[in-house]
């Protein structure tokens, strides 16, 4: 879901579902690392959090 939010440009809703996928430790959350379709979303301090809480160095 966190995809499709993020197509419709829904940023709020789009890390409503990240944050979903975060609790239940869904497969999704290293591909936020490098997957190109999460860029618009990376100077976000919303972004960043997530990112730190999975792992990745910021």
């Amino acid at each position: 879901m966190a995809t499709v939010y993020l197509s419709l440009d829904d940023k709020d809703q789009t890390f409503a579902w990240l944050e979903k996928a975060f609790e239940v430790k869904s497969a999704l959350m290293p591909t936020l690392i490098n997957d190109i379709k999460w860029d618009d979303l990376r100077g976000d301090a919303r972004f960043q959090n997530l990112l730190r809480r999975i792992g990745s160095p910021v």
